[in-house]
């Protein structure tokens, strides 16, 4: 028995959540016996197969094509067959979690094999905010762009004997962009966090100087890739705001990507140069400590959030999630306080809700009441069987 899955890139190359989910589901497959493969662009430096704890890393490497050229996924298609000619040539089932890889594996196996997708955001719409926030010549190709990405996002629920997403808002979207009947396809089962790894600490003091981080006041903490769409300009406005009205406290922003350079200038204009630390990309073992060492999380989205298992990790290291109303986050924060979630995802609103934090006005929860909670909806024991379940069915007690 034989599973491959396609995902945006490997967890351990490149981390992201819908990389982090791929990654728990092949772990869990793996541990079930089933023969498992992960397909991914990768690094032309990095081995194109490798063996990872049990698991099967392909990467591949396309030839550069612009993503409204109509050959783009032509190119995924003959790069990615090949790969697999080489090292799969038969599988039992595949699992897509992005559309480029898992159509090139579709159309390399055929449609008689099982197939199923998750669909982590609509790919049409996080497209066109990456392209309108990009150079004037991308901006103007982006309707041909976006009509032919989201043709090929189609085949591929089409395609798909199941389709999951992760919430209910994604399967909202994916219904106005593809119409009703295809979302009526679609089942929800949400993300999950590994509950025995992210717990609340006993001693935040502690945590704070493991990782340098000041004791003298309270420390928000926010870990996003560094893009337009995740508010990192709004949380340092609504900081700057703060600071001026003489709260004290300590932002710590991890992550990173494109608008790193930009961001840490603008926080040098504004003045706080030494209230924010950018950390950059954090190590994975580092993560829980993190969250054991903030008083409280930010996510301070400012479009397109689908899901948000940075969130589900807070909250079961038993911190507060101080968020925008955007998107899928209010299906997640509401579950635990709804008082969480700001009026809106502009700067005032978001200044409004970290004030009230501060002062004291926000109702609490214990850490152990919050891990409790996460552990009962969101827990990776939980819900990744019924994951696994619901986009293999019976195939992998072949």
């Amino acid at each position: 028995m034989s599973v491959l899955i396609a995902t945006t890139g490997h967890y351990n190359d490149r981390p992201s959540g819908s990389a982090k989910i791929a990654f728990d589901e092949a772990v869990q497959l793996e541990h079930r016996g089933i023969d498992t493969w992960v397909l991914a662009q990768g690094a032309s430096l990095l081995p194109e197969h490798e063996l990872y704890k049990g698991i099967h890393l392909l990467r591949y490497t396309p030839a550069t094509v612009a993503a409204w050229n109509p050959s783009r996924a032509f190119v995924h298609q003959r790069t990615v067959a090949r790969l697999l000619s080489r090292h799969l040539p038969q599988v039992n089932a595949i699992h897509g979690h992005i559309p480029l890889a898992y159509l090139a594996a579709l159309d390399f196996y055929g449609d008689s094999i099982h197939s199923s997708y998750t669909i982590h955001s609509p790919t049409k719409m996080e497209m066109a905010i990456e392209w309108r926030n990009s150079s004037f010549a991308r901006r103007m190709m982006a309707p041909l762009g976006l009509a032919i990405i989201n043709r090929i996002e189609a085949q591929c629920l089409r395609r798909s004997r199941v389709i999951t997403a992760l919430s209910q808002y994604t399967i909202n979207c994916i219904g106005e962009i593809h119409g009703k009947e295809l979302a009526k396809r679609i089942r929800l089962i949400p993300g999950w966090v590994d509950t025995n790894r992210f717990i609340p600490s006993d001693d935040r003091l502690r945590a704070k100087r493991e990782l340098g981080w000041t004791t003298d006041r309270p420390v928000l903490f926010t870990l996003r890739r560094l893009v337009q769409r995740m508010g990192l300009d709004r949380l340092l406005k609504a900081t700057r705001q703060l600071l001026g009205e003489g709260l004290k406290f300590h932002l710590v922003i991890g992550g990173d990507g494109p608008l790193r350079v930009r961001l840490e200038g603008q926080a040098r204009i504004l003045g706080l140069s030494k209230s924010v630390t950018f950390l950059g990309r954090l190590e994975d073992r580092v993560l829980p400590i993190a969250y054991a060492a903030c008083d409280a999380f930010v996510l301070p989205t400012a479009e397109l959030e689908c899901f948000g298992i940075i969130a589900l990790e807070a909250l079961s290291a038993g911190r507060p999630v101080l968020a925008t109303p955007v998107g899928a986050i209010p299906e997640i924060i509401c579950k635990f306080e709804p008082s969480w979630v700001a009026r809106s995802a502009k700067v005032g609103d978001i200044a409004a809700l970290m004030r009230d934090y501060l002062l004291g006005r926000l109702p609490e929860h214990t850490p152990a009441q919050l891990h409790a909670q996460v552990h009962h909806y969101f827990s990776r024991e939980q819900v990744l069987d019924k994951f696994i379940e619901a986009t293999l069915g019976g195939v992998d007690s072949r």
